[in-house]
């Protein structure tokens, strides 16, 4: 775990579970030219303030977290993949559950959504945790889910015929 002081917002909790798993959602910018996920997968963007949004698996289903993303976010969920608060921990990271912090106005949270804490790492460290939470995912391999269907769909459109 890391070294740093844990200092939790309110409406902010650690998971404590080690072997609960974190979905992370999978989009087109996180693979590779050749189509494999990359290590950005597992590092918070500029726009995330240093927080790897992720999804609670003794909260929501693999598939519901994925329906979720895919219909609220701003590019569509290509699968899932999941580490364990172990693994997370083992990246001397640790997961906080954030779902009773208070929305503002317009603002929208995944149910079940947590996320790691990169704050206090630089750019290295980021690196580093983002290549051993792919480390471990990549082992664990793809979390089963299916295509989102849109509103009114039976099956997705590539599929109907």
């Amino acid at each position: 775990m890391t070294s740093d002081p844990i200092v939790l917002a309110e409406g902010e909790t650690l998971v404590a579970n080690g072997e609960e798993l974190v979905y992370r959602q999978v989009t087109q910018h996180m693979l590779t030219e050749d189509g494999q996920l990359g290590s950005p997968a597992f590092s918070p963007s500029t726009s995330d303030a240093g927080k790897l949004s992720l999804t609670r698996s003794s909260l929501v289903s693999a598939q519901d977290a994925r329906d979720w993303h895919t219909r609220n976010a701003r590019s569509k969920s290509l699968g899932v993949r999941g580490v364990t608060v172990t693994e997370v921990g083992l990246a001397e990271r640790v997961v906080i559950d954030d779902s009773g912090v208070a929305l503002t106005e317009g603002e929208k949270r995944s149910p079940g959504h947590c996320y790691v804490d990169f704050a206090g790492l630089d750019k290295t460290g980021r690196k580093n945790v983002a290549a051993i939470l792919l480390r471990f995912a990549n082992a664990r391999g793809e979390i089963n889910t299916t295509e989102t269907t849109e509103d009114g769909e039976l099956f997705p459109l590539e599929q109907a015929s």
